[in-house]
């Protein structure tokens, strides 16, 4: 991955938990569906999809190692002061690490503001 702030290492370590909390949010889009397909599609807005999916798992693994909580539960049993993912930089009144993540998926908002513009957070219902 093109995270210069994570090892090869970190990442293996904290992809497993970032996954699942990434196909939470996602609804499982990419459990059921092949994200390699999508990546080497002739659609673009199908490799952007993947692409802005594969980020997000990245920025939560950045997230994870960064707070020390990869887990949900872990993110609420620790207090979080100050974080920094890629370009963005967190602060809080150290009251919770909840003020940096997506409501209460443990889903860092960086990687939540990757995933919006890709329907892949869409909740409607389909027009059959």
């Amino acid at each position: 991955m093109d995270f210069a702030t994570l090892t090869e290492e970190q990442f293996k370590d904290q992809y497993d938990d970032a996954k699942l909390l990434i196909d939470n949010l996602t609804n499982d889009y990419y459990v059921t569906h092949d994200v390699s397909d999508d990546l080497s599609s002739d659609v673009p807005f199908f490799v952007y999809r993947a692409t802005q999916y594969q980020k997000a798992i990245e920025y939560q693994c950045e997230f994870a190692v960064a707070s020390g909580a990869s887990t949900i539960y872990e993110q609420k049993a620790d207090n979080l002061k100050t974080v920094s993912v890629g370009r963005t930089s967190l602060s809080t009144d150290g009251n919770s690490i909840s003020d940096a993540t997506y409501g209460n998926t443990g889903v860092v908002t960086t990687a939540v503001d990757l995933l919006a513009r890709t329907g892949l957070l869409y909740r409607g219902v389909r027009a059959w």
